[in-house]
């Protein structure tokens, strides 16, 4: 029976230590809002998985930022997305819902933006259908124009580049 014991609480460390939410947060206060469910995207600035928020029951989408500050052009290129886009609200543009704050500012060397899920992306769509007509590539580019129309509307330039998220 102790022996039983022991190993059950030696699994239920293990399960701990290899949750996705442990890998994946590292002490952030607001963890505990969203269940992880899984790794959905991997690059070079960090990792995005799929969670459930508890508060809303709501499908979303967290994007951990690594190593925020190492490159100071990139920290300011990030902030400036960031801004951008927590201001923006339209049907092509992917909506921000919230932005974890770290423990302290000491701590803070990784952001964790929190987006609405989508079900999947551009790339994806394009790399897994060999058979995509000239009207869906029509429509992929209206979408895109539509938005950066929005953009352009409230006042927004694009300096460098379009950001297709």
């Amino acid at each position: 029976m102790a022996m039983q014991t022991m190993q059950t609480e030696q699994q239920q460390q293990q399960r701990r230590k290899g949750s996705p939410e442990m890998d994946f947060f590292s002490e952030y206060g607001d963890a505990n809002r969203y269940k992880i469910q899984e790794v959905i995207g991997k690059g070079s600035y960090g990792v995005v998985c799929s969670a459930i928020d508890q508060h809303t029951g709501d499908k979303v989408a967290i994007k951990k930022i690594h190593n925020i500050f190492e490159h100071l052009s990139d920290a300011a290129r990030i902030l400036r997305e960031i801004k951008l886009l927590r201001l923006l609200r339209h049907p092509d543009i992917v909506e921000i819902k919230h932005i974890m704050l770290p423990p302290s500012r000491r701590d803070f060397k990784d952001i964790y933006v929190v987006f609405e899920l989508m079900d999947t992306d551009l790339h994806q769509v394009i790399k897994a259908n060999d058979d995509l007509t000239k009207e869906h590539h029509q429509f992929f580019l209206y979408q895109m124009l539509r938005a950066l129309k929005y953009i352009h509307t409230v006042y927004v330039l694009q300096l460098m580049s379009i950001i297709v998220i």
